[in-house]
């Protein structure tokens, strides 16, 4: 008897911890579409987006794998204006660049300032 109440608790903890962990993983997603900055991704290129109504400066666009993280920097982008960047012209901090083929990306993060100096930051996981 004293069997099966422990695995009926191990059942129904499960059951509570499954959900909560399915969630959080959408809530990082809703953080993203209300950030200021719009990233989206694809076969070729990252494309990023100013959301914040001011030019954004000194931008970081970052592709994380496992092993290293690939790095293309934008001086500015305009209130509204969208910029599509090549994998190729991402690069590591050797110098080696971005090839799709040889590394599975897992996120790309973008931090950038506006003209009163204020941070801006969003981070999406790679479909």
């Amino acid at each position: 008897m004293r069997t099966i109440r422990v695995c009926l608790l191990a059942v129904i903890a499960l059951g509570i911890m499954v959900p909560e962990v399915a969630c959080s993983r959408d809530n990082e997603a809703v953080q993203a579409a209300d950030s200021s900055i719009g990233i989206e991704t694809g076969q070729m290129s990252v494309t990023i987006e100013n959301k914040a109504g001011a030019p954004l400066l000194d931008l970081t666009v970052a592709i994380q794998t496992p092993g290293a993280t690939y790095t293309h920097m934008v001086t500015r982008i305009e209130a509204g204006q969208k910029q599509e960047l090549a994998l190729g012209s991402f690069s590591s901090r050797d110098g080696t660049s971005f090839n799709l083929r040889l590394m599975r990306p897992k996120a790309v993060r973008v931090m950038a300032t506006d003209l009163t100096s204020k941070k801006h930051e969003a981070q999406v996981s790679w479909k």
